[in-house]
């Protein structure tokens, strides 16, 4: 079980990678350490009186971690696993955190533009995904674990178009969070701005709360159908559970949000059950995808 664990840990290193990402993002941090990329204001450590350097040097210390972790766990598990599954989610690791990285670095180095920058989350969560998917699929592998029956690929298209359409919600909210239009936001379930008062971000927050709504539903649809399925895929059956509780808490955040007016730690919530969220979501589209052998 040691490579579970490597893959857990790697995977939960990329999660902080994450979650600190946005730490920087909401303190102003980004230029923290200068235009420079990889030393820190031209120097291997940050000047330690000014917190936006130290977190702006730790995001990039983590990421360096992470992508250590990343790349001896894809090792370990092209050459210890065989499945054809491990590799495809190795390719996507090295590519999700090769894409970070690179778009990490450009976002100090040059201005790239709000539609560019909103891209930088849905790219960081393909490597996480992918680990957590390793991960998943090591622990099957170890204990030996497989199930009886096939599923219909109704139900593993569903669990695409709904992984698909989280993602393009996640791009949409990325963007509001890029072009600060979330601070305009007003009134839970329903808008209370005005568009007289905010202009274009009125419509930004109608579209995002829509995507939210969809998402719900999409979800409970999830739940019901994999429902269908639980004596062949009880463990598809309890991740659409614990989905649908995500999604739920996720809703339940952006309350929060709203309410304490973008605060550091409502943030920080709402992108860590988004993470979660898109981890067992991607689990389900594996897993229900793979041919029984």
């Amino acid at each position: 079980m040691r490579y579970f664990w490597l893959a857990f840990i790697a995977a939960a290193t990329i999660f902080l990678v994450n979650i600190i990402g946005f730490i920087d993002t909401m303190t102003n941090s980004a230029m923290g350490c200068g235009p420079g990329y990889p030393l820190c204001n031209g120097n291997i450590f940050p000047n330690f009186n000014d917190y936006h350097s130290i977190i702006e040097y730790t995001h990039r210390m983590v990421v360096g971690l992470a992508s250590i972790l990343l790349f001896i766990v894809s090792g370990i598990s092209w050459f210890r696993y065989k499945s054809r599954t491990i590799k495809w989610l190795v390719v996507f690791a090295i590519i999700g955190i090769l894409g970070e990285s690179t778009l990490g670095a450009l976002t100090v180095m040059i201005a790239l533009s709000p539609l560019l920058l909103a891209a930088h989350l849905g790219i960081a969560l393909i490597s996480f995904s992918a680990l957590f998917n390793i991960a998943y699929v090591i622990y099957q592998e170890e204990k030996k674990i497989q199930y009886v029956g096939q599923l219909p690929s109704s139900f593993s298209k569903f669990s695409w178009f709904t992984f698909i359409f989280l993602y393009v919600a996640i791009y949409f909210g990325g963007y509001v969070a890029k072009t600060g239009s979330g601070e305009a936001f007003r009134g839970f379930p329903i808008p209370a701005e005005h568009y007289a008062q905010v202009g274009n971000a009125f419509w930004v927050d109608v579209i995002h709360r829509l995507f939210a709504l969809g998402l719900i539903i999409l979800f409970y649809a999830l739940f019901r159908l994999a429902n269908k399925y639980r004596t062949i895929r009880p463990n598809l059956y309890r991740l659409s559970i614990i989905c649908f509780i995500f999604i739920l808490l996720q809703g339940f955040s952006g309350a929060i949000l709203i309410y304490t007016h973008l605060s550091l730690g409502a943030v920080l919530l709402h992108v860590s059950l988004l993470s979660l969220l898109v981890g067992t979501l991607s689990v389900i589209c594996v897993q229900s995808s793979l041919k029984k052998s």
